[in-house]
């Protein structure tokens, strides 16, 4: 996989998290689940044919339910 595509994957990951207001409170490591999210978002679609499929509503619904977990995981 492409450094392009991780790049890609990590900011539009961010971007969910900044439109939905997320933050755990410690931004480093924010910034680290979003590469690992992006690394595995992008593992699990390598056979994905985006021609075929949305890419922006895949990625956002992936992010969104990363981070509701990430959430529920800081309780």
């Amino acid at each position: 996989m492409s450094n392009r595509k991780i790049l890609e994957a990590v900011a539009d990951i961010a971007y969910t998290a900044g439109y939905k207001k997320y933050s755990s409170g410690d931004s480093r490591q924010d910034v680290s689940d979003f590469i690992w999210w992006a690394e595995e978002f992008e593992k699990t679609h390598l056979s994905t044919d985006w021609g075929e499929e949305d890419y922006i509503l895949m990625i956002d619904k992936f992010a969104r339910q990363k981070l509701k977990e990430a959430a529920l995981g800081r309780r």
